[in-house]
């Protein structure tokens, strides 16, 4: 399951500045989906980063708490496209924020509620282990002739 959308992006974003920031055409009148999915799956796979530690995933439902963390990472990924403007104060905070999140909900401070039996596969029993190799190529014979 998707955490964040480009709908969530543009809820987060503006228009106008998706389409600067992920456009390399200065003239372009939208903006390019393949970048912005680019960064929604960066986002995605460093949330998964500190969500796998807690909880299985994928998640059942996302949490408000996950997507805006992760539309705030991908914003930041976004302006990072861009060295040749300075960086946003608010696009700074939003990131560090959005880790901050993400750390408590590691370590168990920000409990989510997802429901973890929708997540999970019925645990197995544990069974037999069994490994098996080919016959020793070099023996002790062989290594004899050797000496």
């Amino acid at each position: 399951m998707r955490y964040c959308t480009l709908n969530d992006l543009e809820r987060a974003v503006p228009r106008q500045t998706l389409i600067w920031l992920s456009n390399d055409d200065p003239a372009a009148e939208s903006y390019d989906p393949v970048v912005l999915e680019d960064a929604i799956n960066y986002a995605e796979e460093l949330a998964d980063g500190y969500l796998v530690s807690r909880y299985p995933l994928p998640l059942s439902s996302v949490p408000t708490i996950v997507r805006d963390a992760v539309a705030y990472l991908a914003r930041y990924w976004l302006y990072q496209r861009r060295p040749e403007g300075a960086m946003p104060e608010a696009v700074k905070d939003g990131k560090k924020d959005a880790l901050d999140t993400l750390s408590q909900i590691q370590k168990g401070a920000i409990s989510l509620n997802v429901k973890i039996a929708d997540t999970v596969a019925e645990a197995k029993e544990p069974g037999v282990f069994k490994v098996s190799a080919s016959k020793r190529f070099w023996g002790s014979k062989l290594l004899e002739k050797w000496r």
